[in-house]
């Protein structure tokens, strides 16, 4: 397979070559990728993107995202019970701007059997403002069989296309087109796709987006599809993706037959192309949301 670059139009060369050989852990592994495709701009000087989109399939564990990934996905190895079982987390939300509120997703974990706490209650809106926020987040795992052949059959075919998971930018990150084009998806473009898919074989599929506990500031993306049984289950297609970068992997996180909600989703009302926070002034504020330490 052709490996992937960041388009021209969308490159930044924003990182130098003695970080890049910090990234990658020698200066061999980096004329190595660059002999394989990896793209060198003006000033001897690398798209971080790329060079993350290489070294993260380097082989060998030694380069940083490669470790970065094998430690972040760790619990990818544990059992179903593990992925399954009731989670209690703090949510905490504070901003590092001098914006005096920030219209936060609310957590909706309520649906599939969990809680949250420390936020006023409002089906209403999905959007909650506030500056500063603490909240307990109650998530439950669910393993359910897809009943549909047909959905079954799209999921597969989805991971017959050999598509990677890649680092894009922000203007890329929705473009499903690169998904059947290039093999390459981010959590967005993969569920739009398959939500795509799985509508035009008549079934009720949306996208979702919300927060994966654990993994810091990360904002993630599935489907939900109503199934033959007429219950609403996840299909996450990146988690499938990564899993096969994680040696030792539970072999559900890929099994086309089921439908794996983890207990590490913590979904909000908002498809894709929704934001999770949004901002009022105009100079790139920064939020940090984190799972913390879990209560018993």
């Amino acid at each position: 397979m052709t490996a992937f670059t960041i388009p021209w139009a969308h490159r930044s060369d924003d990182t130098s070559r003695a970080a890049a050989i910090e990234m990658l852990g020698g200066e061999d592994a980096l004329d190595a990728l660059v002999r394989h495709g990896l793209p060198v701009g003006p000033g001897d000087r690398f798209d971080s993107r790329d060079l993350f989109n290489f070294a993260l399939r380097a082989g060998g564990g030694r380069t940083v995202p490669e470790q970065a990934f094998a430690f972040t996905l760790r619990w990818m190895r544990s059992p179903a019970e593990a992925l399954l079982e009731p989670r209690t987390s703090r949510f905490s939300l504070t901003l590092d701007c001098s914006c005096t509120a920030v219209a936060l997703a609310r957590p909706r974990t309520e649906a599939h059997g969990g809680a949250v706490t420390g936020l006023a209650s409002d089906d209403d809106n999905d959007l909650v403002l506030t500056r500063d926020l603490t909240a307990t987040v109650r998530t439950v795992g669910a393993l359910l069989p897809l009943r549909s052949p047909v959905l079954r059959d799209e999921v597969q075919a989805f991971a017959d296309l050999g598509v990677r998971w890649v680092k894009l930018p922000d203007a890329l990150r929705e473009d499903v087109g690169l998904v059947t084009g290039h093999r390459v998806a981010t959590c967005e473009s993969a569920s739009l796709h398959l939500a795509r898919r799985f509508r035009d074989a008549g079934y009720l599929a949306e996208t979702r987006i919300g927060w994966v506990l654990g993994m810091l500031d990360l904002v993630h993306a599935w489907v939900e599809v109503v199934d033959d049984d007429g219950v609403t289950k996840v299909v996450d297609p990146v988690f499938a993706l990564l899993a096969d970068l994680v040696p030792g992997a539970n072999p559900l996180l890929t099994d086309p037959a089921v439908a794996l909600r983890t207990n590490r989703l913590v979904p909000t009302g908002l498809a894709v192309g929704g934001r999770v926070a949004v901002h009022a002034c105009a100079t790139a504020p920064r939020t940090k949301i984190t799972p913390v330490k879990e209560t018993p």
